[in-house]
């Protein structure tokens, strides 16, 4: 076996391939989820400036149990009738994913999802109502763990 066919592939963020990868990690790791407990929401992560000009994608993941058991690139509308979005721009994306990666999957205290959007900047939780919000953080350890998994991944980032 070559040494190319050992390197995992390098995978762009953000991209449907990127976010599938990620679920398919959690799905391969479920009695790490079941340490956490149950998830049961419709998140959106919304990457603002996901082109370089100014254009933002959203990545819908609908989460069971102790799966994730669907992931799609949505609009902007479809993102809306999701339990809760979190969105940022690329760069703060990058930087907590770097920070995953370079913690081996565990990022630095002020990269993580609670600490990011605590104040609402940077990334900021969209909800439609109050208890829509709550999900996100009743559920934040095991959305952390979800991006967590991506030090497992050869990312590049396109912006």
């Amino acid at each position: 076996m070559s040494a190319l066919a050992e390197t995992p592939a390098t995978l762009a963020f953000p991209s449907l391939a990127y976010f599938d990868a990620l679920a398919g990690l959690m799905n391969a790791n479920r009695a790490r989820q079941e340490q956490l407990g149950y998830i049961d929401c419709t998140a959106v992560f919304s990457v603002t400036e996901a082109d370089g000009a100014g254009a933002t994608r959203h990545f819908r993941i609908t989460f069971e149990e102790f799966s994730a058991t669907a992931v799609g690139e949505v609009t902007a509308e479809e993102a809306a009738a999701a339990d809760f979005a979190l969105s940022g721009s690329l760069a703060t994306w990058r930087t907590m994913l770097e920070s995953i990666a370079a913690g081996a999957g565990r990022p630095a205290l002020e990269q993580t999802l609670n600490y990011l959007s605590h104040l609402g900047t940077p990334l900021k939780l969209v909800a439609a109502d109050p208890l829509k919000a709550d999900l996100y953080f009743r559920y934040n350890q095991s959305l952390q763990e979800f991006f967590n998994a991506s030090c497992a991944l050869a990312t590049r980032f396109d912006g």
